[in-house]
């Protein structure tokens, strides 16, 4: 009796190695979309996004806002991305260069919405680590009253 249920607990493992298996090639599929539309969205006709005088201040607003959250945690390497395209939004800024601001601008809103969506991302990854835990705790207090009974 005691085989057949570690044999059961071998195989339900497996199982979910392999249903996390695939929730990790879905999520790394995701991330890949998602940078490529990021990608995307940076090649878009310049002048899309209108610059004024406040349109850079506001981004550096939303920009700070961003690094201030658990986002940041989360997606270190998108913000990593954003600080940069601030840096050169600033740049063209101070270079009268409006198109080229908007294009920065409008990259790093789409960074922005990319790193939103990895903290998400890790936040139901951990939520699916926690839940694998619960089941595999269960599964021992299962297989320990199983013992008694015997």
């Amino acid at each position: 009796m005691k085989k057949q249920i570690i044999s059961k607990s071998k195989a339900f493992n497996k199982l979910i190695k392999a249903f996390i298996g695939s929730n990790q090639l879905k999520t790394t599929l995701i991330v890949m979309n998602l940078a490529f539309l990021t990608v995307l969205s940076g090649c878009g006709s310049p002048g899309a996004t209108k610059i004024d005088d406040n349109t850079y201040y506001q981004l550096e607003s939303d920009v700070a806002a961003i690094i201030n959250s658990k986002v940041a945690d989360a997606a270190p390497l998108e913000i990593k991305f954003i600080k940069e395209k601030l840096r050169l939004a600033k740049q063209a800024k101070a270079e009268k260069k409006r198109s080229l601001e908007a294009q920065y601008t409008e990259q790093i809103y789409a960074d922005i919405a990319t790193a939103k969506l990895r903290a998400e991302l890790n936040q139901k990854n951990n939520q699916l680590l926690d839940k694998r835990d619960q089941v595999s705790a269960a599964q021992v207090y299962l297989m320990e009253l199983k013992e008694r009974l015997q």
